[in-house]
């Protein structure tokens, strides 16, 4: 199949090249009409279009997913401008960096960005909880993007923004909807969902997915064998009914469960520590021990929803149980030492340096959230008043066993570490709005928010060899709050035009390092640290063109970071990596999007760009433990800051007879400068790549053919001491597609 799909796909798209900054491109059944700035989100916890937001929003709506081959939280990230991915190596703990914050960032501490699914907080733990999962995007609606803080509404964490994954509900209307695909890494992904009305005012909606990938890119040195097989499965049911005309409640339950490669498979190591090659290639692992990480979740959502006449109540209640692990990673292939041999104790035989490493992780999380919003958003005067709790608690045993030869830094690696992390979490928000005159507007809003955090942890000793500092009975407890002030002036220059202005604050707590250094006395010191608080200053525009046709949004903007927290590694030796805080950092930039639709040759186009640039610079004093050396990081410039950030997307439609569309769609995605690292010692490499699909549309199935990276560019996403995590080879697959 892929030598077919090669000779096609070029010759069948070749006038088209790029993807779409957020249009609702709902495909054949658009109507070629409808506003392009009048896509609804719900960045201010009540609906409204993106024209009426005094903020930064995109939306990719589900026909873009389709479209863009959009699949992960990747893909989506490449579709934004000032968004970037953070991996830490497998892809649990992929990362969602927006407008240059996320930098510091260790396995198990809290995200720089608010992760939400259908406006419930969703982010925590170590094994998945910083991004969005298949089930998460699973059967969507849209995905809201919000840039800059987010403090007072969509405020846990949104420092730099948050990102709210809206599925679809049920509805009236009996349906059934499926796809089937396969690609040239032998990947074949199923999908099913069944809408059935139960009553006029009830219905179910009940769907689920498997996906078995067979094949990949990466193989194992001495057998020759792919590695990086993947199987991920997930469902989803949904009840909603609607007891009175004014009352509407919803019952959601969903469960995850993925197997995948962890670090040692992941990471390209090219030199051993003694500069010998180990990796021969960056798709060829040489690598004794192959490790899989498995998570299984299961989450629950109620939704109830009641118009009080005076207000509008809704009452969204959530809890998330997730069982994971990582086993028989290959540490010794991670730290560079696969294949050199070693003597311990003296004058026993050379043998070669064997070290697993294992991984557990129990996580729960059940959260709360009240609101009250003013019956019309037509009004003069709006409000919305609202109190939300959360609770989580991560239990994480970290176990290093094996022959670790006889350097005393690689013996301390031979440890137990348990640890558990609890939070408790309550916040009051509030906001109002009020239009000062027919055009000029004026919106405040507030966040009170409330964390405790307690965390126990205990290292010891697994073997006789082991030169680790025990560390035992460590009991600490923290306690911030923090208010969270925004303020929005917002003047319409006309029914489809608007500039605004808009304050606004946001606050990622602080928290306790579970990899602190094994073989540092003393460095039990190093294990908490603090909140950081994040200020920003925006200005934008809102522009519709054309009828509607088009619609474009810019905005500039200055954001000062107090207390930021900063990702370094405290030992040469030591696997993990833990956070400190520095003085402060400031970051600025600018962004742009346009999409929309033209009639073109008896068809129609749609295109979206975006394109943002940013930079950013430390303050004096900031101060980080690097290499177990204090280094000066005053006037470095801000780690995940981007010079230029660029996405094209195209999608032509065309009737064909019939009864069918044809359509070609083709996807653009850029990334510039900036720098992986604080101390500013690895630049991000750039890339350019591009996605196509083509294919037919008979309104009721759809059959096409799709390619991702079509130039096989490689690039470095991230890189973990020494361990290179790199972009997906190319790959073509098929795809078929059907609704009724």
């Amino acid at each position: 199949m892929r030598h077919v799909l090669l000779a096609t796909l070029p010759a069948c798209f070749f006038a088209f090249a790029a993807p779409a900054m957020a249009q609702d491109v709902a495909a054949a059944t658009q109507d070629e009409a409808a506003s392009e700035g009048d896509i609804v989100v719900t960045a201010r916890r009540r609906e409204e279009t993106l024209i009426e937001v005094p903020g930064a929003v995109s939306a990719i709506t589900a026909a873009d997913q389709q479209n863009y081959v959009i699949s992960n939280t990747a893909d989506i990230l490449r579709q934004l401008p000032s968004a970037a991915l953070v991996n830490g190596g497998p892809a649990y703990t992929n990362e969602i960096s927006l407008r240059g914050q996320g930098g510091g960032r260790n396995g198990f501490s809290e995200s720089a960005v608010g992760v939400y699914r259908d406006g419930h907080y969703i982010a925590g733990g170590g094994f998945g909880g910083r991004g969005f999962n298949a089930v998460d995007l699973f059967d969507l609606q849209r995905i809201e993007v919000l840039r800059g803080p987010q403090g007072a509404l969509y405020g846990r964490n949104a420092v730099g923004g948050a990102v709210n994954a809206v599925a679809n509900r049920p509805d009236d209307e009996f349906g059934i909807r499926g796809s089937v695909s396969y690609n040239d890494i032998e990947r074949t992904e199923l999908e099913a969902v069944i809408n059935v009305p139960v009553t006029a005012d009830a219905a179910f909606r009940i769907g689920g997915f498997s996906y078995d990938q067979n094949g990949g890119f990466l193989t194992q040195l001495s057998t020759g064998d792919t590695i990086d097989t993947e199987e991920t499965s997930g469902a989803r049911a949904v009840f909603e009914v609607s007891p009175t005309n004014d009352t509407t409640i919803r019952v959601t339950y969903e469960y995850y469960d993925s197997t995948a490669p962890s670090f040692g498979i992941n990471g390209y190591r090219a030199l051993r520590n003694n500069l010998t090659t180990l990796d021969p290639d960056p798709f060829v692992r040489n690598i004794s021990r192959l490790g899989y990480a498995d998570i299984t979740e299961n989450s629950g959502y109620l939704d109830f929803e009641h118009d009080l006449g005076w207000a509008n109540f809704e009452l969204r209640g959530s809890f998330k149980i997730r069982d994971a692990g990582r086993t028989n990673d290959d540490l010794d292939h991670y730290l560079g030492f696969e294949g050199i041999t070693s003597v311990f104790p003296p004058a026993t035989p050379a043998q070669p340096i064997d070290l697993i490493s294992n991984q557990y992780e129990d996580f729960s999380r059940s959260g709360l959230i009240g609101v009250l919003t003013s019956p019309s958003a037509d009004a003069r005067f709006s409000w919305l008043i609202g109190a939300e709790m959360q609770r989580n608690s991560s239990e994480v045993l970290l176990q290093n066993v094996g022959f670790a030869g006889a350097a005393a830094g690689l013996r301390a690696q031979l440890r137990d570490d348990d640890s558990r992390e609890e939070l408790e979490s309550w916040a009051v928000f509030g906001a109002v709005e009020y239009d000062i005159t027919e055009r000029l507007a004026l919106g405040l809003e507030a966040r009170v928010q409330v964390d405790d955090k307690t965390f126990d942890f205990d290292r010891t000793r697994n073997s006789a060899a082991s030169t680790a500092v025990e560390i035992l009975g460590v009991q600490l407890s923290e306690s911030w709050t923090r208010v969270m002030p925004v303020a929005t002036l917002r003047y319409s220059l006309a029914d489809d035009a608007s500039i605004y202005g808009r304050i606004a604050t946001g606050y990622r707590p602080g928290g306790f390092n579970v990899g602190i250094p094994s073989d540092i006395p003393g460095s039990g010191n190093l294990i908490p640290y603090d909140p950081e608080f994040a200020t920003s200053y925006e200005a934008g525009f809102k522009l519709g063109l054309f009828d509607g046709r088009v619609y474009v949004e810019g905005a500039a903007y200055f954001t000062e970071t107090e207390d930021v927290q900063i990702v370094t590694a405290a030992s040469p030796t030591n696997t993990a990596f833990i956070l400190q805080n520095g003085e402060g950092a400031e970051v600025w930039g600018a962004e742009i999007e346009a999409r929309g639709n033209f009639d073109l040759a008896g068809g129609r186009l749609n295109f979206g760009l975006g394109l943002s640039t940013s930079d950013g610079e430390f303050k004096d004093g900031t101060i980080a433990i690097i290499g177990g050396v204090p280094t000066d990081l005053a006037g470095n410039r801000v780690n995940r800051t981007r010079d230029l950030i660029g996405t094209l997307n195209l999608t032509y439609r065309h009737d064909i007879g019939l009864g069918l569309e044809g359509f070609a769609s083709t996807s653009f995605q850029t990334q510039l400068g900036g720098f992986e690292n604080a101390e500013n010692s690895r630049e991000f490499e750039e890339f350019e790549r591009f996605d196509a699909r083509i294919g037919v549309d008979s309104g009721s199935w759809r059959f096409s053919i799709f390619g991702k990276n079509l130039t096989d560019e490689i690039y470095t996403i991230q890189t973990i001491a020494n361990n290179a995590y790199l972009s997906d080879p190319r790959v073509y697959g098929a795809e078929l597609s059907f609704s009724y």
